[in-house]
């Protein structure tokens, strides 16, 4: 008698279940409203909205990536953990698509000409499936927080990169100055980028301003004065 009433319960969870889940219209149900990434974000921002009469809760959805032609160019499934109300909109970001290329959404405002864009194409996988603590990508799941410490920290690095590259650039331009200027000078290019390495570029470029130029060169020697 026990075995029958259990029976008869799972019987009764599998048939709700299948009835929830013939519900569902994955066409209607949930609908993209916007998306949103600019050339230098690190995150793009979507916009879903619930087109059901229930609170949605957990999403599984498929962004395919299109060149400005239509071309498929790429793909990434989401499972996302969020809660839509009935009727409402609510966004949620996932990683930028080709960041470190600066690709931009075509729609997106904050972008400059000359930046690769490209269109999204949304799919609705699932909805409301199990709370998981952590978001997956390409089945490979991240914890939120050192996904989003990872994304700063790459931002921190991207940044110091940046700013010691500009200042090796600087640094170079001005020995090549340091040179250029000696040789329009009738100076002896190697002795004043030698000082320049002794002392600093700057102040060789200041002396070269005020001595001008070398008169006593010959075109064999440089005056040794």
């Amino acid at each position: 008698m026990a075995t029958k009433r259990i029976s008869i319960a799972l019987l009764s969870i599998f048939l709700t279940l299948t009835a929830f889940a013939a519900s569902k219209d994955l066409e209607k149900d949930i609908t993209m409203v916007s998306y949103e990434q600019g050339w230098l974000d690190y995150n793009g921002t979507l916009a879903l909205k619930n087109n059901t009469n229930k609170e949605i809760k957990n999403v599984v959805f498929l962004i395919t990536y299109l060149d400005m032609s239509g071309k498929e160019l790429d793909y990434e499934e989401f499972s996302k953990s969020v809660s839509i109300a009935p009727g409402m909109t609510k966004k949620l970001d996932i990683p930028a698509y080709e960041h470190n290329r600066n690709y931009h959404y075509y729609k997106s405002k904050n972008s400059i000409t000359g930046t690769p864009a490209f269109k999204i194409k949304f799919k609705l996988k699932d909805y409301s499936v199990e709370e998981g603590s952590e978001d997956s990508i390409d089945g490979v799941s991240y914890g939120k927080y050192d996904y989003e410490s990872s994304t700063d920290y790459d931002g921190i690095t991207f940044t110091i990169a940046f700013i010691l590259l500009f200042v090796i650039g600087i640094t170079v331009g001005l020995y090549v100055l340091v040179a250029v200027m000696a040789q329009n000078r009738n100076r002896s290019v190697v002795v004043w980028l030698l000082l320049s390495f002794i002392a600093t570029p700057l102040l060789m470029i200041f002396i070269l301003l005020v001595i001008g130029n070398n008169n006593n060169y010959n075109g064999n020697h440089y005056d040794r004065k």
